[in-house]
């Protein structure tokens, strides 16, 4: 969902990407902007390449998007309303403003949901080819390919920004808007004047990237940047002890582990099961420093996060492997006829904690009398496709859109976009089945909640940590509080 971040826009881009009035508006902005020190910015302001990012950094908005809480709130429709099966109705509230000062009214806004439905594939995903169409009384008429639910999810999807074309730029209408893209280096951006009655007082943002952590670290520490976004434990522990303002935050993302169930060790049940009950997930929180033991798929603050208890039992995980087995040899390795238990462990390094994290588990499976080897891989996902592991360590926001259904679909079904071991449960399908006709509400989440069960019983994922993330603020923002991950980076509380 993210793209390994380098900027491609042409400086001249960049310059002309200012909206009308922005000129005037940085002149009366602050002199000294708040600077971000993070690890990319968006590759380009085309909504189609770089949604998620211009989301990220404050500038694109989707119709819906999640508050602090994790609600679906919307500044774009008032209400909205299923008709049929495949027809809904918007109320557009007609308050929202591009940042050239123009209205983002029904028609605009079916303008570019239809171009992102033409030119955007992801956007078909969780309901086929959507249909936009501005009625004369200003409301808006959606008509779905397939039946859903959850429109206002659908609507809340990363890929589903508002946006409108002025000859070859784009346009938006969140709290901030380019002022200039440098290709690798940097993303300078003003407040939009016309997002809300505060605009007035946002400072200007700098987006500076720094490709080494170390880099970014001594950058604050020698008041270059005023947020640090990314600290492992390890350096949330240093800047505090050195008196910096370090914030933990829910993630929203969750750290699990993919297994092979296709080869190899993992593809026995019984294996899994063993290696489920020798991790020991508060330690993997202590090491950490932050974060909850896993109760399934989603974070704990919503309301369809699984309910899954996993614990930690070493003689239970030996006697499983005792049954179907296994037995210790003279090293105290379990093996079977002749061949010690090893287990091959993967994980790539744009998070921080998951080496940490498999390292941690490798210790524990050694004591436990597993034996297993550790690869940090370049592309993680070109290894899961292959199969070269056994057990992978993985990070994903797993509800950008504040709905469980398009994660367990990519997970769990076949032909999943992450069901990389091809795993297959009728009781799931039936489950994802029931769900997709299954209006929002207590009776969904139980379903959710049963699906996650099912997989803590079958385990092709693993369940590890609902993390917390650590953020580094200088005393310019020391009230500012990210949420959603880093799928928020930059919200509207930035620079007020």
């Amino acid at each position: 969902m993210r793209k390994k971040l380098a900027l491609v826009l042409a400086g001249v881009m960049g310059a002309s990407l200012l909206a009308a009035g922005s000129s005037v508006y940085a002149e009366e902005a602050a002199a000294d902007p708040i600077v971000l020190g993070c690890s990319y910015v968006a590759d380009n302001t085309n909504p189609v390449d770089s949604a998620w990012d211009l989301t990220a950094h404050g500038i694109s908005e989707g119709i819906y998007m999640q508050d602090a809480e994790g609600n679906l709130v919307s500044r774009f429709v008032s209400e909205l309303t299923r008709e049929d099966d495949l027809t809904w109705k918007a109320t557009v509230t007609g308050g929202v403003k591009f940042s050239d000062g123009t209205d983002c009214d029904a028609a605009a806004l079916a303008d570019c949901m239809n171009y992102l439905q033409t030119n955007n594939a992801m956007t078909n995903g969780t309901a086929g080819v959507v249909t936009f169409t501005a009625e004369e009384d200003g409301s808006l008429t959606i008509v779905t390919e397939r039946p859903t639910p959850v429109m206002s999810s659908l609507l809340a999807e990363w890929c589903n920004v508002v946006f409108k074309q002025d000859g070859d730029n784009f346009i938006y209408t969140g709290p901030y808007m380019v002022e200039k893209l440098d290709s690798g280096v940097s993303l300078e951006m003003v407040p939009n004047p016309y997002y809300d009655d505060r605009a007035g007082d946002r400072s200007d943002v700098t987006l500076k990237v720094f490709r080494d952590s170390a880099a970014m670290q001594q950058a604050f520490e020698g008041g270059e940047i005023d947020l640090m976004f990314g600290l492992t434990p390890e350096t949330a522990d240093i800047l505090t002890g050195e008196g910096f303002n370090v914030k933990d935050y829910d993630a929203g993302y969750q750290y699990f582990a993919f297994t092979n169930l296709q080869a190899g060790p993992m593809s026995d049940l019984a294996v899994r099961e063993a290696i489920n009950m020798i991790i020991d997930r508060e330690e993997l929180t202590t090491v950490l420093k932050g974060g909850r033991v896993a109760t399934g798929i989603f974070a704990g603050y919503y309301s369809f996060a699984g309910d899954v208890e996993e614990k930690t039992d070493l003689d239970a995980a030996a006697a499983k492997l005792e049954e179907a087995g296994y037995t210790k040899n003279d090293d105290g390795i379990f093996e079977k006829d002749g061949e010690p238990l090893s287990i091959h462990m993967i994980t790539y390094s744009a998070r921080a904690d998951l080496p940490i994290i498999m390292q941690m588990v490798s210790s524990q499976l050694t004591k436990a009398g597993i034996d297993s080897t550790t690869e940090v891989v370049d592309d993680i996902g070109a290894a899961l496709e292959a199969g070269e592991y056994d057990l992978a360590f993985y990070a994903q926001h797993t509800a950008p859109s504040g709905e469980p259904s398009a994660f367990l679909n990519m997970a769990l079904t076949e032909g999943g976009s992450r069901n990389y071991a091809g795993y297959h449960s009728d009781k799931v399908d039936e489950l994802l089945a029931k769900m997709g006709e299954t209006e929002p509400g207590e009776e969904r989440d139980q379903i959710s909640k049963d699906i996650q069960a099912v997989v803590a019983e079958d385990l092709p994922i693993i369940y590890l940590v609902d993390p917390q993330w650590h953020v580094a603020l200088s005393e310019k923002v020391a009230d500012y509080v990210p949420y959603c991950g880093d799928y928020y980076c930059v919200n509207a509380e930035l620079g007020l």
